[in-house]
């Protein structure tokens, strides 16, 4: 990495030396060194197990024993006492640059920005300092201090910061440590400093604790967004537009291959060569923001993943997210439908979007009575996927179409329809519509020509023929109904 200001470095270096011999004299001295106030830390888990968090108060935050001067100092040392602080402070209020990133107009009553400049300039020595003595100990390293430098510099300097989206997936779990998804996208294994870095600015009261801690994986996102920092160090903004859509495709990819309910809770991020300081001995992962895009029926009372995947079911992953790149809009529909029946919470939306997604790939384009379209169409597709007895197929399928006619239809008496038999058994027609539609999007996302053809009733008579007759497996569909 290129260094951009060797005037902030060279009065910087002294500085954070000086500091970490401050540091070094305090601890050997045996003075007291105040702690962080809750850093996050992991409990032991079996293997494979959910990682369980808990508190640590004990680690010292080698920072607190510097602070500003005045009349009700507590610190041990004030930031004038570090070598060369006074030529430094001068040089980065002189930089325009630099002294409105920390939030200082340059007027001479403005007092709040004047402090919040110094205490923004003491940051830089400080936290070197403290995370040279947590990482590389208390012999000073110019070249773990000069490292990073260089990555706050970019940061007091850059727009446009470059971050990977680092997305933790819930309740699905893989064998692989990476699972490569596309060029810029892959789905890796969380390290335990990388689970406490995530979970670090999340205050307690803000926490789902389970969905915080259901995740051995995570998605990563290179090069698809950046961040700017705005004035007075606040926090990051998104810088043009967050790529909800490639991380919703491999939540539905994830889906489809594994059929099982997933999504995710957290959205965090790696900065790319660059620092915004950092907590403890913490990785630079940090936390930018909660959403609730995770499936609604989860099981929240679970101890591990409800899905394992090998390597050829995250292989499958790649190619289902590839073909969603490709599709047309029906099988897109179909997807997002999918995903978004997931996350309601009242079953009457959940039909109605599972069903929505079962049309889009079904419905084609001729005129037609639907529900006798959407059977026999289905029945034919899902023979690929190895569903035995294509008249039970097709008798199921009207079945689950009935219960979302009563309910867009408002009928009272819908609740009769929730519950559709099979094989002298009866199912939630939600659970056997989300299977149906899952087992559909498979084959179509790696038929995709198939789609165009469903018009045509001899291609669906070739498909109910064909992989009947071809299939060495077959599959119950009441054998995966929840």
């Amino acid at each position: 990495m290129t260094m951009k200001d060797e005037t902030l470095w060279s009065l910087a270096k002294p500085a954070i030396e000086d500091a970490l011999q401050k540091i070094s004299n305090h601890v050997q001295s045996g003075n007291k060194i105040d702690n962080h106030s809750a850093l996050p830390t992991l409990k032991e888990t079996p293997e494979g197990n959910f990682r369980q968090f808990g508190t640590d108060y004990k680690t010292a935050d080698f920072r607190k024993i510097f602070g500003p001067s005045g009349k009700f100092r507590l610190n041990p040392y004030s930031y004038e006492e570090i070598e060369g602080f006074d030529e430094l402070l001068a040089y980065v209020s002189s930089i325009p640059t630099y002294a409105a990133f920390h939030g200082w107009t340059g007027g001479e009553s403005d007092d709040l920005g004047r402090r919040m400049l110094e205490v923004g300039t003491a940051d830089l020595i400080t936290e070197i300092a403290a995370r040279h003595a947590h990482l590389c100990g208390f012999e000073f390293n110019e070249e773990y201090a000069r490292s990073r430098y260089l990555e706050m510099e970019a940061w007091w300097q850059s727009e446009g910061l470059p971050v990977t989206l680092f997305v933790p997936l819930i309740n699905i779990s893989f064998e692989d440590d990476t699972v490569h998804v596309s060029e810029n996208i892959s789905i890796e294994r969380i390290s335990d400093s990388d689970h406490l870095a995530r979970v670090a600015d999340l205050l307690a009261y803000q926490r789902d604790e389970w969905a915080i801690r259901a995740c051995t994986h995570a998605v990563l996102v290179r090069s698809a967004v950046s961040v700017n920092w705005p004035q007075s160090m606040g926090r990051e903004q998104w810088a043009g537009d967050f790529p909800y859509v490639k991380l919703d495709q491999v939540i539905q990819a994830v889906s489809v291959a594994s059929m099982q309910r997933t999504g995710y809770y957290q959205v965090a991020y790696l900065p790319e060569g660059w620092s915004p300081g950092y907590v403890g001995k913490l990785a630079l992962t940090r936390h930018a923001f909660k959403v609730d895009r995770k499936s609604q029926k989860l099981d929240t009372s679970s101890e591990a993943p409800s899905g394992v995947l090998d390597s050829e079911k995250a292989n499958d992953i790649a190619l289902l997210f590839d073909a969603l790149q490709e599709a047309n809009d029906q099988t897109t529909l179909a997807a997002r439908r999918l995903q978004l029946a997931s996350l309601r919470e009242d079953e009457l939306d959940e039909i109605v979007d599972l069903c929505v997604g079962i049309e889009a790939l079904l419905g084609g384009t001729q005129a037609g009575e639907t529900t006798y379209k959407l059977a026999v169409r289905g029945a034919a597709v899902l023979a690929r996927k190895g569903f035995r007895d294509s008249a039970k197929v097709a008798d199921l399928i009207k079945k689950v179409y009935a219960y979302r006619s009563y309910i867009v239809h408002g009928q009272a008496k819908h609740a009769k329809k929730r519950l559709v038999a099979m094989d002298g058994q009866k199912y939630l027609a939600t659970g056997m519509a989300e299977i149906i539609l899952i087992a559909l999007l498979d084959v179509m996302l790696k038929n995709p020509t198939l789609l165009e053809q469903i018009d045509n009733d001899r291609v669906i008579f070739d498909l109910i023929d064909e992989w009947t007759a071809a299939s060495t497996s077959s599959v119950d569909p009441s054998s995966s109904a929840g």
